[in-house]
C-alpha cells in the first residue's frame, strides 16, 4: 500500500463542515486526482505556473472511507480518489516535503478488543496472523496490541484483568483507551456479547474510533460494531445463530465467510476470523505478504 499525493495551489486548501476536502474536480470529474511520490513533482510541474505557492496533501490510504481506483494515464498509472477527503486522512507538507515523504504506507497500529466473556479464538486467531506483519519482518514498525472493553477486577499494580478463569487469566495493555492513534480496530463475539450490545458506555467507546478508519469484527462482535452505530445500510455478517440479529442496527444481513464494505470488515464464526485477519493483510500488505503468513500458519486460501 503506498501513500498518495495531490498537489493544490495554497489557496485553495480549505476544509468542509464535515472536515472533508472537495477540490472543484470532485464535481467536476467525480474523483480527486491523485500521483504517488516519485511524480508529484512532475505533476506540479505540468499542471501549475512556475513559482505557484503550493502544497500537496499525502493522504493516508488506511484513513480513506471512499474508493480508491488506480487509472491507467499517458504518464503512468495514477491514483483517483472517488469521494471528498477527510482531514483524519492528511498530511499537509510543502512540495519540497515531498521528497523526505514515505512512499510505502509502513507502521499500522492495530488494537484488539478483550472482554469477559468473549471466544479467545475470536481474538487471538487474528491477533497471530496480524503479528506476523511485524515478526515476519514485512514491516516491523507495525503493532498489535490488546486492549479491555471490559475487566473483571480492578487494576493491580498497572495490569487490567479482563478474565480470570477458563483455566487461564487474560490481561490486557489498557482499559478503554483513546482510540484516537489505532489504524485498525478488531472487535471479537463471545456469548457475552448479546449484553455488552445493550451497555451505552461500550457503544459510546466503539462509536468513538474515527469512522473514517478500518474497524474489523469477528463473529458476533459485528453485533457489537452495530449497535455503535457502524453498519447503518452496511453489508455485514456474523455467526449464523445471530445473522438475524444484524437487521435491528440497519445492517443488510450476508451469509458470507469474510464481508468488506470499505472502512467495514465483517466475518462470520470464530476460525473465519483468520480469513478476516489475512483479508486485511492483503489490503494493507499486499497478496503476495498474505500469502505468505497463510503459507505460514499452514493454512490453504481459496
Amino acid at each position: 500500500m503506498r501513500w498518495l499525493f495531490h498537489a493544490l495551489h495554497a489557496r485553495d486548501l480549505s476544509w468542509g463542515s464535515d472536515d472533508r476536502y472537495r477540490p472543484a474536480s470532485l464535481e467536476r470529474e467525480g474523483f480527486v486526482h491523485g500521483s504517488f511520490r516519485d511524480v508529484v513533482r512532475e505533476s506540479a510541474r505540468l499542471y501549475f505556473p512556475a513559482g505557484s505557492d503550493l502544497r500537496v496533501l499525502a493522504i493516508d490510504p488506511r484513513r480513506l472511507d471512499v474508493p480508491v481506483v488506480v487509472a491507467d494515464t499517458p504518464r503512468g498509472p495514477m491514483p483517483h480518489v472517488h469521494g471528498a477527503i477527510p482531514r483524519d486522512a492528511v498530511r499537509v507538507l510543502s512540495l519540497d516535503e515531498v521528497d523526505g515523504h514515505a512512499d510505502r504506507v509502513t507502521g499500522t497500529r492495530f488494537a484488539l478488543c478483550a472482554f469477559a466473556g468473549m471466544t479467545l479464538l475470536d481474538l487471538v486467531g487474528p491477533l497471530d496472523v496480524l503479528s506476523r506483519i511485524g515478526s515476519m519482518g514485512f514491516d516491523p514498525t507495525s503493532s498489535c496490541r490488546v486492549i479491555a472493553l471490559t475487566r473483571a477486577e480492578p487494576d493491580r499494580a498497572g495490569e487490567v484483568v479482563v478474565l480470570r478463569g477458563s483455566a487461564m487469566t487474560m490481561l490486557a495493555e489498557a482499559y478503554r483507551p483513546p482510540l484516537d492513534d489505532v489504524d485498525v480496530l478488531v472487535v471479537p463475539g463471545g456469548p457475552s456479547v448479546r449484553a455488552l450490545a445493550d451497555d451505552p458506555e461500550v457503544a459510546r467507546y466503539l462509536a468513538s474510533f474515527p469512522h473514517s478508519r478500518l474497524l474489523a469484527a469477528v463473529c458476533t462482535g459485528s453485533l457489537l460494531v452495530g449497535a455503535a452505530g457502524r453498519l447503518h445500510g452496511k453489508r455485514a455478517t456474523t455467526h449464523a445463530t445471530a445473522l438475524d440479529q444484524l437487521s435491528k442496527y440497519g445492517a443488510i444481513p450476508v451469509r458470507d465467510r469474510v464481508v468488506d464494505e470499505g472502512q467495514i470488515v465483517t466475518c462470520g464464526g470464530v476460525t473465519s476470523g483468520i480469513d478476516l485477519a489475512l483479508h486485511l493483510v492483503e489490503r494493507l500488505e499486499g497478496a503476495e505478504v498474505a500469502r505468505a503468513i497463510a503459507e505460514r500458519i499452514e493454512l490453504r486460501r481459496g
